[in-house]
């Protein structure tokens, strides 16, 4: 036999045997762990389903109200800052409005009496100020943050629920609510009845308007509708934000890796940082 007429043989011979083999075998599907898929047909799968997650928006109106609460959004936000702002406000305009009471108080119910020295007298007159001042800046602060943090929270609930912003529900709920915290607790000074009602519904229908007047020229500004330019501001508003959360997050990394107790250093080395960094990249 002939070299190459052997290893034609015994080709053969191998092709017959791997054929018994195979044939001899239950046909079973194969093993997952021996033959896994494609990594990137995985990737893809899982990044389509994100993509999905990311795009679909909330449909309901209750879940679009849920989601104002959830992650770095502009209503949260913006509440706390009215809040904030208002009480200060209030509290600096009703404790000067109480320190003025306080003093012509003070001078008619102590006509008379007599002090240790002028400078006890004063001292008691001084305390007596400070007081009425709190009480009267504590009064008004808590009025004026309740009112302006539930007009802004009523608006932008509604926005999110109806999914369209209108620069009407600025006056709409500010009167309904003026009129109704007059009706059940007196909170304006206005007299209890029709007439006072009345009353505090125009005082915040006014302020009302003066938001929506602020609102109609920001979108003159930008060439959009009031919805339109909503939308835009929450956007770009929401940009910062998470732009503010993923700095404060840097710094509280930096201060935890490097054991840093004061915030400003640890801010002040993160800039530094960055500087560095972006002067290497320049060069």
């Amino acid at each position: 036999m002939t070299p190459e007429r052997s290893d034609t043989a015994a080709s053969s011979w191998w092709e017959w045997l791997s054929w018994r083999g195979r044939k001899s075998l239950p046909n079973k599907p194969p093993d997952p762990e021996i033959l896994p898929l494609p990594a990137h047909s995985v990737v893809a799968s899982t990044s389509k389903e994100a993509e999905v997650l990311e795009v679909i928006p909330p449909t309901n109106g209750w879940e679009r109200v849920k989601a104002l609460y959830s992650g770095n959004k502009m209503e949260p936000d913006v509440i706390e800052r009215v809040v904030r702002m208002s009480f200060l406000g209030g509290f600096l305009m009703g404790g000067a409005t109480g320190y003025a009471q306080a003093r012509q108080t003070f001078e008619i119910n102590n006509v008379g009496r007599k002090y240790l020295s002028p400078s006890d007298a004063v001292k008691r007159k001084f305390d007596y100020a400070i007081v009425r001042f709190a009480k009267g800046g504590f009064g008004v602060g808590f009025k004026c943050a309740f009112i302006s943090g539930s007009i802004i929270l009523l608006t932008t609930n509604l926005s999110a629920y109806r999914d369209r912003f209108s620069s009407w529900y600025f006056p709409a709920i500010s009167g309904v609510l003026a009129c109704a915290l007059h009706s059940v607790g007196g909170v304006f000074a206005f007299p209890l009845g029709v007439v006072g009602s009345a009353k505090a519904f125009g005082l915040g229908v006014s302020s009302g308007l003066t938001l929506s007047a602020a609102v109609h020229l920001y979108a003159l500004a930008v060439d959009k509708t009031a919805d339109e330019a909503y939308r835009m501001f929450k956007r770009e508003y929401e940009k910062e934000l998470k732009a503010a959360a993923a700095w404060d997050a840097r710094v509280g990394e930096l201060m935890e890796r490097e054991k840093i107790m004061w915030r400003q250093t640890a801010v002040k080395k993160l800039k530094q940082i960055d500087a560095e960094k972006l002067a290497v990249h320049d060069d």
